[in-house]
């Protein structure tokens, strides 16, 4: 809420839209994926601002960066990296222009202090050379790589959606090079039980509470279960483990 007014009484005219307030708390790589997924449904020239800081007050930079669609504004510890990357990054500023700043500022607070009241700048005047200078060293985020092997393709749950979908880093073009199997249905050893799920286009196909696999609307194969939590039946949590059989 503080934020928002911070935006809104240095720009009256601006539209703020909540993304998320689902991401687990300091959890960057969950926050950055998020972003990656949903930030490109929005207008172009856009200015997402993100504040998933566990280093708020250290020496961690606050930084812009404009790519060809967005701005986007925020710690440089990784959260804005693959949304930015996935647009073209064209520059980044270091944020270090503190007239934009409310005072006093926060050690704790720099979403309030800081980061608000320069995207509210950022909304008028759109020039991010206007609050720092240019660097090159974004700190970047890495989606873990699949680990193909002679027998199948070793994975990662990389985020958990508020419906208990397990979200895997096998993308629908990885899975279709790399795959052997009948693509109708998968071979799952997961915390060494066997499973054998079909692979399908909606969660309609199959009954209530049976498992499926899906390429959902991040574009990542889902493990997930018919109108109830995969997460929940399997056991699973983001980082853990998955063998699929070729």
């Amino acid at each position: 809420g503080a934020m928002k007014g911070v935006i809104l009484k240095i720009c009256p005219n601006a539209r703020l839209i909540d993304l998320s307030h689902q991401i687990e708390k300091h959890d960057i790589r969950e926050g950055g994926f998020y972003l990656m997924s949903v930030a490109g449904y929005y207008p172009k020239k856009s200015i997402h601002l993100v504040v998933i800081d566990p280093g708020v007050g250290s020496e961690r930079e606050g930084i812009i960066i404009e790519t060809e669609n967005y701005f986007w504004v925020g710690p440089n510890n990784g959260v804005l990296s693959l949304a930015a990357e996935k647009d073209q990054i064209r520059k980044i500023v270091e944020i270090s222009e503190g007239k934009y700043y409310l005072r006093p500022i926060s050690q704790t607070f720099h979403g309030r202090d800081i980061f608000a009241p320069v995207a509210a700048h950022l909304a008028i005047c759109r020039k991010i050379e206007n609050f720092g200078q240019p660097i090159n060293s974004l700190i970047r985020l890495k989606i873990p790589e699949i680990n193909i092997k002679s027998d199948g393709i070793e994975a990662e749950i990389i985020h958990i959606d508020r419906f208990g979908n397990l979200i895997t880093n096998i993308s629908q073009k990885l899975f279709a090079e790399n795959y052997k199997g009948q693509k109708n249905s998968v071979k799952l050893v997961v915390k060494q039980k066997n499973l054998e799920i079909p692979i399908c286009s909606s969660y309609s196909q199959v009954m209530i509470g049976e498992l499926l696999g899906i390429f959902g609307s991040y574009g990542f194969l889902e493990i997930s279960r018919n109108q109830a939590s995969a997460a929940e039946e399997l056991g699973l949590q983001i980082n853990d483990r998955l063998f699929i059989h070729k």
